[in-house]
């Protein structure tokens, strides 16, 4: 299978010579511009699951930016940025949203070529092939390939905001995410609606995924402000909730 990877890059003729070389060399290559709407970009990054992603820093508003903080939500996946930009500030901030790497315009292939190697085979030591595409709890295992969820050890037919929401949270254990972020993440289309939705939305994966509804073990209410994963889900009490219940 071919490693597969999405460019993002205003530039048409650039983009498409790159998409030529890295085609050539054996890659699985998708590319759009910053020109399509935020969420389309995160859509195509939902749907194709790559490998790497390569985002183009050279546009005056630096979409790059925003892009990877909000890749960096739901995803570990590596992050090349490249860029005419010079300036230390940019590949600084550039970083600190989660770039895994930088490479200056303009380029030389065959060293971009070996970094996207060297960023796909550094992530495949720290997160081997069974199990990179996996969120493993207890009693709970979230295939982001597949979009498959296990819970109690049936398959959970969730809806597609459903599923990004459980990723979200689960990306990230712990953290409080307040209603109106959720709202912004996944109904981004949508910045008219009611974020009201995002409770409707929860109430319905709690019953698909969570033994006890009521009682949820995994998708915890913090009063006054959002929502946030348990990611210290025990044996222990999914055992006790499993005794109750029968």
């Amino acid at each position: 299978m071919r490693d597969k990877i999405i460019i993002v890059d205003d530039d048409e003729d650039s983009r498409k010579l790159l998409v030529q070389y890295l085609t050539k060399h054996g890659l699985e290559v998708i590319s759009c511009s910053y020109n399509n709407h935020d969420h389309d970009t995160l859509e195509m990054f939902y749907s194709h699951d790559p490998d790497l992603i390569i985002l183009d820093l050279s546009t005056p508003r630096l979409a790059g930016l925003e892009l990877c903080a909000e890749v960096r939500k739901v995803s570990d996946v590596p992050i090349l940025f490249m860029s005419y930009h010079s300036d230390d500030y940019i590949k600084i901030s550039a970083f600190n949203l989660g770039g895994d790497d930088y490479i200056s315009k303009p380029l030389s292939y065959d060293v971009f070529h070996a970094r996207i190697k060297a960023l796909i085979r550094r992530n495949r030591r720290a997160f081997p092939v069974n199990q990179r595409h996996l969120l493993h709890f207890p009693g709970l295992e979230v295939n982001l390939s597949t979009h498959c969820v296990i819970s109690y050890g049936k398959e959970a037919i969730l809806s597609t905001k459903e599923f990004q929401l459980l990723v979200i949270l689960a990306k990230n254990p712990n953290r409080v995410f307040h209603t109106e972020a959720l709202y912004d993440l996944v109904w981004r289309d949508n910045k008219l609606g009611d974020v009201r939705t995002v409770m409707v939305h929860i109430y319905n994966l709690r019953q698909k995924i969570e033994l006890r509804p009521n009682k949820p073990l995994y998708i915890h209410t913090v009063r006054g402000a959002g929502y946030k994963f348990n990611g210290a889900v025990s044996l222990g009490a999914i055992e006790t909730q499993s005794e109750t219940f029968s």
